[in-house]
């Protein structure tokens, strides 16, 4: 997690670098509270607030099975789309379930979470105060020849940047923005249902509409038709926008990742790490394509001689 912050960061500690006159150890340090103050406060805030939404909404449905919003849309679904069988309860059941079951722990053990955070955090400043001596470590006790790390190297890097900014810092904004406007407009369990529309983001083609299409539909069956126009008016200009325009200046043009790939990695991610693995996932796919064009320069390679 550190490591691919800090790839993700370089570029602006670079610039704090430039500030405090290439004091390295000043300029990590800075970046590294900058990066608590953007990363982890509004991570922690979210976090809490999809925990709790999590644990009332997975109360109700042990209760008694349904829930008035869940059951509203799967009606609503079922009356657009008439020969589909829609059973929404089931899978927000199992969605509530895996966010208390995942996202608890980080609040059950204070004295863990604050010692994984510190150490998170410091290995962090490490990586970008000492980012230049861990590659050259790499480069010796690499079997491969030098130019071939720094191939690699230079591919997880871009492909990280590109995957972390490009597609989940994406999918997170139109997330956030997307509960902004389920707060606003009375959704139940807005941050709950900003987590869906998140992880919905990174579906091609369909999107954050898959989670702001039924939002409407609730909205239009509850009797508030002026907040369901509202709705779907917040969703088609303020959170898919964010997609049109900034994924073409975030995603690294050298990198070409396909879309559902990235979707897979972050589903195998949480499956297999858990919340981190929403980062991990894509990491994990990066190296995949980095060692992939590492191969294909040696196969090259040899093919001359």
């Amino acid at each position: 997690f550190a490591a691919a912050i800090a790839i993700v960061l370089e570029p602006l500690e670079r610039r704090v670098l430039k500030i405090f006159r290439n004091r390295k150890s000043v300029s990590a340090f800075v970046t590294t509270v900058l990066a608590f103050l953007i990363i982890l406060v509004p991570l922690g805030f979210f976090g809490a607030q999809v925990f709790s939404q999590g644990q009332d909404l997975n109360a109700v449905l042990a209760k008694d099975g349904t829930n008035k919003a869940v059951y509203l849309v799967e009606s609503a679904l079922e009356s657009v789309f008439p020969a589909w069988s829609f059973d929404l309860s089931s899978y927000v059941g199992q969605f509530s379930e895996w966010v208390v079951r995942s996202i608890g722990p980080l609040f059950s053990g204070v004295t863990q979470v604050l010692t994984g955070i510190f150490i998170s955090f410091l290995a962090l400043f490490f990586f970008l105060k000492d980012g230049d001596k861990f590659k050259e470590a790499i480069y010796a006790y690499s079997p491969l020849e030098d130019r071939y790390d720094k191939q690699i190297v230079q591919t997880l890097s871009q492909t990280t940047r590109s995957v972390v900014k490009g597609t989940l810092m994406v999918s997170i904004l139109q997330g956030i923005v997307a509960g902004i406007g389920f707060w606003i407009f009375g959704i139940p369990s807005f941050a709950l249902w900003a987590l869906v529309t998140i992880i919905a983001a990174l579906i091609p083609l369909v999107g954050t509409m898959l989670v702001v299409v039924p939002a409407t539909l609730y909205l239009a069956i509850v009797g508030e038709p002026v907040f369901a126009i509202g709705m779907f008016l917040w969703g088609a200009i303020f959170v898919s926008q964010i997609d049109n325009v900034l994924r073409p200046m975030l995603v690294e043009r050298e990198v070409k990742i396909h879309p559902f790939l990235i979707f897979l990695s972050v589903l195998g991610g949480l499956q297999f790490f858990g919340p981190i693995g929403f980062l991990l996932g894509p990491v994990v796919l990066s190296l995949l394509f980095a060692l992939f064009n590492i191969y294909e320069s040696i196969s090259q390679d040899k093919s001359k001689e």
